[in-house]
């Protein structure tokens, strides 16, 4: 079936009648250019959503893909700014007996929860009993 030549104007006949549109009225290119756009929107918001069950199926969800599409183009998105390197927090925490060192933020290392179950643990925390490691010394 040959396809009907669309009643609506072409790009070069549209700026056209915007420049005559700008010359008639006095009013700024970009507002007018608004305006029409405005217009434009309404019109097929209207069409659509009045007969939009007229579609066909395959119809309806070009419609979608299409509304989809437009809808997804958003401006790129914004970098994150660079992370501050943090200082390296000096030890707070200490075991004598193999040197191992904890800053006491963080996950707690596999050595301070290994040592606390040990016999030396249950002797130093006899004298420290309101400590749960050894302060580091310095």
């Amino acid at each position: 079936m040959p396809r009907k030549p669309s009643a609506a104007p072409s790009a070069s006949s549209m700026k056209a009648s915007l420049a005559a549109a700008v010359a008639r009225s006095g009013m700024d290119e970009s507002a007018l250019l608004r305006a029409a756009t405005k217009e434009a929107f309404e019109r097929a918001l209207v069409l659509l959503t009045t007969s939009y069950a007229d579609f066909s199926p395959e119809q309806q969800r070009r419609i979608r893909a299409v509304v989809d599409s437009a809808g997804s183009a958003s401006p790129a998105p914004r970098a994150r700014p660079a992370k501050i390197p943090r200082e390296a927090m000096p030890p707070r925490f200490w075991l004598p007996h193999s040197g191992a060192t904890w800053s006491g933020r963080g996950r707690i290392p596999a050595a301070f929860h290994a040592w606390e179950g040990t016999v030396a643990h249950t002797e130093w925390k006899k004298t420290h009993p309101d400590q749960r490691f050894p302060s580091y010394p310095g």
